[in-house]
């Protein structure tokens, strides 16, 4: 059996520009204690694709330095989807549209719809290298994001009352076959040190 994981990065200190963000003490201890946990996964030989923000990079780099032949790949692609601020409206309720209307975007934002067909082509790159390897895949990512390829890419059932359970770090594990066919789905965020829900 081969599973392909999604990582939402720990908790990372507010201030400083967004892809600047670290960990912080919580989230240190959060990624010492998701190392332990993906490797009781069995997850030694995944192959890691990354957010290049500094938060996701540090949450995973504890399970990849475990293990000397894993190497982490950043990719621009799993950056955080774009949601500028707005007069009228507070974040929460921007991202809580954003789920209801996978068109709504505002000012010089994207939308959910947009912004998924902006990585699909990345996507399907990484899930076929997936299919013909024998090899897991670790993807670490951001809330909203991680939600957007659950939803459009894997066709499940992910909303906004979703997004607002999700915790720091949060995983979710998808399951497949030899032969590649999806076995089945489950978040599994437990025996996480300091796990953190907004």
């Amino acid at each position: 059996m081969k599973k392909i994981v999604l990582i939402r990065h720990g908790k990372a200190a507010m201030a400083g520009k967004d892809h600047e963000r670290e960990l912080d003490e919580d989230g240190i201890i959060q990624a010492k204690s998701l190392k332990n946990k993906l490797i009781e996964l069995g997850l030694a030989n995944a192959r890691i694709y990354s957010s290049p923000f500094k938060r996701a990079i540090q949450t995973i780099k504890p399970f990849a330095e475990n293990n000397k032949s894993v190497i982490i790949s950043e990719k621009k692609e799993l950056e955080e989807i774009h949601m500028p601020k707005d007069e009228k409206l507070t974040k929460h309720q921007i991202i809580e549209k954003m789920w209801e209307d996978e068109s709504f975007k505002v000012s010089d934002g994207i939308s959910h719809k947009d912004h998924f067909n902006k990585i699909n082509h990345f996507l399907n790159k990484i899930f076929e290298e997936f299919k013909s390897e024998d090899q897991d895949l670790v993807i670490i990512s951001h809330g909203v994001l991680i939600g957007i390829i659950l939803k459009f890419f894997f066709k499940m059932s992910f909303g906004f009352n979703d997004w607002k359970t999700m915790t720091m770090p949060d995983i979710y594990l998808l399951n497949f076959d030899e032969k590649n066919n999806f076995i089945d789905f489950k978040r599994d965020n437990n025996n996480i040190e300091r796990i953190f829900q907004i």
